[in-house]
């Protein structure tokens, strides 16, 4: 069947560094210029949750034994408090310069201890004066949705899941190896009760494979105008577009082209039916979904997954020279898996052709993260690695984490020529790029994680580690990690233990 478009699928961002603090006593090092120009940057306090660049694998350690229930509970309780206090210190300040207008946009988190705001060169030399700041990143601007909307921003009703395991009469060749419908059928468990978060662009929700498992906030009353949980955010009842502070994240136009790069990946997670069908497209086909864009606004994406309840967080993206900057986005990952959610990224695809980068920054940000990110890599259907997937091993060496050299990718799924929906739902695209290998992890997971919600994201890796099936040289490599995984041994392993 011919397809009507093939993509290589990866965003690509250049997020500069405005500047690392001055204070030297805090283990960062002291090189900035200020800026000439107004920025948009988000403040470290001096007091963090992890307060050191080994403190996430001590904590796991602490934590064993732990259920993700009640850890998440109990990090979140800490998280807020410890935002509270330190944030209460300087909020006055804070007004102050709001009102001479040196300072604007003032947003507090909680996933790190800090804030994000705009300010000019003399806020900038303000901000850096107080007591209890320790860190200044410059973040990226915001992404703005281009073209028109491709389908409503809200469902009026949500389909009821047809989906049977019983019923379905095929499925493409990705989900035969990846052995989902053994799960289904021998364990019968298909994702239900587990919530993914896709991060992403290109995401039309009415489509039938995606409409029935599409997430709905209880808390809010969707297009009324009011933020009727009072989280903050107005309507977001299906997912948000945290660059815009809008609920709509229909962004249908990407380089002239129809993008429902979203919803690719999601339907690769919890897809039910092809539309009118009885072809079975995702891992997880009971799970749910919901859609986020964040591309200067990571902490509040992760802030709202993790108070929606979400389970996985699959991020198919890669940001490039990120420099300083890293050090941020791997400590709020870090403090999110601590709040029980499972990361998980692409490995990229720019070990060949025009997009080609050397080792070690073929794998970038979030995969590049160790521990915290799953980073996924992948295969086709003969078994064999594209010459486009990205390989490791990455380089830590900023300021703050200073690790050297890190194994990567930590695992393979499936990466080419994978049938895929089009915008109406129907299998009748065919794409490539590891921007598809982390959403077949990201179904696996949730297949684990409904065998048993309470598993920790390390248990989960854990799990992985033990079952992956060594596909390169022995043992790890830097092309499969530690080999292909699939979901009926993962579930397997998970119902054993």
């Amino acid at each position: 069947m011919k397809p009507r478009f093939r993509l290589l699928f990866f965003v690509f961002c250049s997020f500069p560094f405005l500047r690392v603090f001055s204070h030297v006593s805090e283990g960062i090092a002291s090189t900035y210029a200020y800026a000439d120009s107004t920025q948009t940057v988000v403040v470290w306090f001096k007091k963090q949750y992890l307060p050191d660049a080994d403190s996430y694998v001590k904590q796991i350690a602490a934590f064993k034994g732990k259920k993700r229930s009640a850890l998440r509970i109990e990090v979140v309780a800490a998280l807020k408090a410890m935002s509270a206090s330190s944030f209460a210190r300087v909020e006055a300040k804070l007004k102050e310069l709001e009102s001479e207008g040196l300072v604007a946009n003032v947003k507090q988190h909680w996933i790190i201890n800090g804030f994000s705001c705009t300010l000019t060169p003399e806020g900038f030399k303000a901000i850096e004066a107080l007591e209890e700041v320790a860190t200044i990143f410059k973040k990226p601007k915001p992404r703005a949705t281009r073209g028109k909307n491709m389908g409503p921003e809200y469902l009026a009703t949500i389909p009821i899941t047809d989906f049977d395991p019983k019923e379905v009469e095929s499925y493409p060749w990705n989900i035969k190896n990846i052995r989902a419908p053994e799960v289904w059928n021998e364990f019968g468990i298909t994702g239900k009760g587990v919530l993914n978060i896709v991060h992403d662009s290109g995401f039309k929700l009415d489509v039938p494979p995606l409409a029935s498992n599409l997430f709905t906030n209880e808390g809010e009353i969707p297009g009324n105008g009011i933020d009727d949980d009072q989280n903050g955010y107005i309507d977001d009842y299906h997912g948000y577009h945290f660059d815009e502070a809008s609920a709509n994240i229909n962004e249908p136009i990407i380089r002239r082209r129809t993008n429902i790069h979203g919803n690719l990946c999601a339907a690769m997670i919890v897809g039910t039916y092809a539309t009118d069908s009885k072809q079975a497209i995702g891992i997880a086909p009971e799970a749910k979904w919901a859609p986020v864009l964040a591309t200067s606004n990571i902490e509040e994406a992760i802030e709202w997954a993790i108070e929606q309840g979400a389970d996985t967080y699959s991020m198919s993206f890669s940001q490039p020279n990120l420099g300083e900057y890293r050090t941020h986005w791997r400590k709020v990952i870090e403090q999110g898996s601590l709040c029980g959610i499972v990361f998980i990224s692409g490995a990229g695809n720019f070990a060949s052709g025009a997009n080609y980068a050397p080792v070690p920054v073929q794998m970038r940000n979030p995969e590049d993260i160790p521990l915290a990110v799953l980073g996924v890599a992948g295969v086709g259907e003969d078994g064999q690695r594209p010459k486009f997937s990205s390989q490791g091993p990455v380089e830590w060496n900023t300021s703050y984490y200073k690790d050297g050299q890190v194994d990567k990718p930590d695992f393979t799924t499936i990466n080419a020529k994978v049938p895929c929906i089009d915008p109406e739902g129907r299998l009748l695209n065919m794409a490539s790029g590891n921007s598809l290998s982390g959403p077949h992890m990201a179904g696996i997971v949730s297949l684990m994680l409904a065998a048993d919600p309470e598993l920790l994201p390390w248990e989960i890796r854990d799990i992985l580690l033990k079952t992956a099936k060594d596909i390169g040289t022995p043992g790890f490599d830097y092309q499969s990690g530690h080999g292909f995984v699939n979901a009926y041994d993962a579930v397997k392993e998970v119902l054993e233990e």
